[in-house]
């Protein structure tokens, strides 16, 4: 079984190969997808993930890929990418126990921050918080119990609290390490529908785990870049935007009646800014979708008086959450437009030859 050396997304043989007993052939294929994968990914990551993440690879020993804070992977901080019979699993793990002691320790110092920083991932995340006992002599460890296991959505304030003064106070003893691990399952199915898709949804998460993972290794994001000026602005290169054809209605519709249009007010945060996406909802993703196993879907958006063709809608799992993700000359604008925590008006409107517009404004 030839691999090819062009990643063209995780197929089914990636994951249905860890389950066939004695699939030799099969099983050397599907690391060498994964390997075309993390090396994919790796290029396509903020600079500043790089930073934090400058390790990568195949372990062929615990059939995944990684990105981690340092080789071997497994004894600080790292991101894996763990292939299942029927899912992708996403994992990132806190496990060294240096980098523990002191993450934990800051975590302490502000935990009402870090329940904050936690409970801004997706619901289906799911959060662990392992008691593990440290064999003396072999210096092995083995589980003794979860000190928390559950959706971060479902973390109170409370609760982060004590677990992570519990687990500070334990891994300071000899005979403890509390690592600590998010993960999230995507079905193999819909990933193996994904294609090279499957590239920018693992990107966002990688993207989405970085502020957990400074939390423990006290790194710092790098500042963001300085505003443009106007008048570098003003160099940019503008399309020119389709007027509303005279006699067509303004878009008015609403999530319950979207068979041409709708309009839905979105609340940015800071990360979507940053990475320059809008999160709409389940409901909208129908509006959106092609066919039943369609992905993705290339939008026009209009804002500020231009036009951009680069931009698309993606049917994110495992909820089938819709999220416009932004074309570069968007994302700048929504940077130099909208502050935090403030509103934006997503108007979209199918036109005659399929082609869908969305219009973007301030929500006041």
């Amino acid at each position: 079984m030839q691999a090819s050396k062009e990643f063209t997304g995780l197929t089914m043989p990636v994951f249905s190969a860890f389950g066939w007993a004695g699939e030799e052939n099969a099983l050397k294929y599907a690391l060498s997808q994964l390997q075309l994968f993390i090396e994919s990914l790796y290029l396509r990551l903020p600079a500043d993930a790089r930073d934090d993440l400058p390790a990568f690879g195949l372990s062929a020993e615990n059939q995944n890929v990684y990105l981690a804070t340092a080789d071997p992977f497994d004894k600080e901080a790292f991101i894996a990418f763990n292939a299942r019979p029927m899912s992708l699993e996403v994992q990132l793990g806190m496990v060294g126990q240096n980098l523990l002691s002191k993450g934990l320790a800051a975590v302490n110092k502000d935990p009402v921050a870090a329940h904050h920083v936690l409970t801004q991932l997706d619901p289906s995340w799911t959060l662990r918080v392992q008691q593990m006992q440290i064999d003396a002599e072999a210096g092995e460890r083995a589980h003794h119990l979860d000190l928390y296991k559950d959706s971060v959505n479902n973390l109170t304030e409370e609760q982060a609290r004590e677990i992570f003064e519990r687990a500070a106070y334990l891994t300071e003893e000899d005979k403890w390490v509390t690592p600590v691990y998010l993960s999230l399952r995507l079905p193999s199915e819909r990933v193996a529908a994904m294609g090279l898709t499957v590239l920018e949804i693992a990107a966002e998460l990688v993207v989405a785990l970085m502020p957990t993972l400074r939390l423990f290794t006290g790194r710092k994001p790098k500042k963001a870049r300085a505003a443009r000026t106007a008048k570098a602005r003003a160099a940019r290169p503008a399309e020119p935007v389709e007027e509303t054809p005279a006699g067509e209605p303004t878009i008015t519709g609403s999530i319950k009646a979207m068979a041409d249009s709708f309009s839905y007010v979105a609340d940015l945060k800071p990360l979507h800014i940053r990475r320059g996406f809008i999160n709409l909802t389940p409901a909208h993703w129908p509006f959106f979708a092609s066919s039943s196993r369609s992905e993705t879907r290339d939008v026009t958006v209009v804002f500020g008086g231009r036009q951009d063709r680069h931009s698309s809608v993606w049917r994110l799992q495992p909820d089938d959450q819709a999220r416009l993700v932004l074309g570069p000359q968007v994302h700048e604008w929504l940077e130099e437009t909208f502050a935090t925590s403030e509103s934006i008006r997503v108007l979209a409107r199918r036109l005659d030859n399929d082609e869908i517009r969305i219009t973007l404004e301030p929500a006041g």
